[in-house]
């Protein structure tokens, strides 16, 4: 596995695991823009996640799934703006 682009924090050199959230784990310090996910990539992301466990739900049999992670107000916001914009 090539490490060498994995994206580290500015301030302490940590490695990044988790681009959804704005902010080192190690040290706290704000990341920037570019190395953390946009609203729209969590969304994307988010959207992919909810299609597998649907599939992985239906290939095992399972009938009555309901998908029930917890949405921010950017992704109920960008959802809305998504219906809007694909009248």
């Amino acid at each position: 596995m090539d490490t060498t682009s994995t994206p580290t924090c500015p301030e302490c050199g940590f490695r990044i695991y988790n681009r959804r959230f704005p902010s080192c784990e190690s040290c706290g310090a704000a990341l920037p823009d570019t190395l953390v996910y946009s609203a729209a990539e969590r969304f994307a992301l988010q959207q992919e996640e909810e299609q597998r466990a649907l599939e992985r739900a239906r290939r095992s049999g399972e009938e009555d799934f309901r998908i029930t992670t917890p949405g921010s107000l950017d992704d109920a916001v960008l959802t809305a703006a998504l219906d809007l914009t694909s009248r």
